[in-house]
């Protein structure tokens, strides 16, 4: 039972976390954690451990935790290596998808379309659902691991794209393309619409974290 109870509260913070209601930079405070989550300061402090192994919270001495923030630096390097990985799954995945599983793709982005338009609270859930679908069919865990794990690490760059005022219908757009792609068997097309989304989702928050440092000068 410690186990399980230790588990949903990590899964509660990562959410917390990649659903902006902790925001980069927040302090997370152990005891203000305990009594939000009802739990021992032992089981917080493993979340926020685990938290930090996900690179979602950054621990320092004598200072505490806090939710993770990003350096342009480190934005430029995890999406270079996001686009090569992503790149060899399209391909993978252009040679390994079956009929029936092209059909399933069009299905989810139909569903994922709705609550797009909808603006659900359900939205940026169901579009992550939708690409991690589309990485399942690459036949490859471990690559499917590492996009996900270099996905929730730079969390705080796609949240950000959905606050753009065009984002939800560029995305569905691009739900619509990237699946003809595959379903045409067009790895050289994925590709490029992989890239062109990674390249519009960093390159809108960069502007807005350099306008963000011109506006503290």
């Amino acid at each position: 039972m410690p186990g399980v109870i230790a588990e949903k509260i990590l899964r509660e913070m990562e959410a917390a976390i990649l659903s902006g209601a902790f925001k980069p930079r927040e302090h997370l405070i152990e005891m203000e954690l305990i009594d939000r989550y009802g739990v021992s300061r032992t089981i917080i402090r493993e979340a926020l451990k685990k938290l930090e192994g996900k690179g979602l919270v950054r621990i320092a001495p004598h200072r505490g935790a806090k939710v993770a923030d990003l350096s342009v630096r480190e934005i430029e390097e995890i999406y270079f290596v996001r686009a090569e990985v992503e790149k060899i799954a399209a391909r993978l995945l252009v040679k390994n998808i079956q009929p029936e599983e092209i059909n399933s793709l069009k299905k989810l982005a139909q569903e994922v379309e709705g609550h797009l338009r909808r603006k659900t609270e359900q939205m940026i859930e169901k579009d992550g659902e939708f690409h991690r679908a589309v990485y399942r069919i690459c036949r490859n865990q471990h690559l499917c691991e590492l996009i996900d794990h270099l996905k929730i690490k730079a969390y705080i760059v796609g949240y950000n794209a959905w606050s753009m005022p065009q984002r939800i219908e560029e995305s569905i757009r691009e739900h619509q393309e990237i699946v003809e792609a595959i379903a045409k068997k067009d790895a050289p097309k994925l590709e490029r619409l992989i890239v062109k989304h990674l390249t519009f989702s960093k390159n809108s928050y960069l502007e807005q974290l350099r306008g963000s440092d011109r506006h503290a000068l």
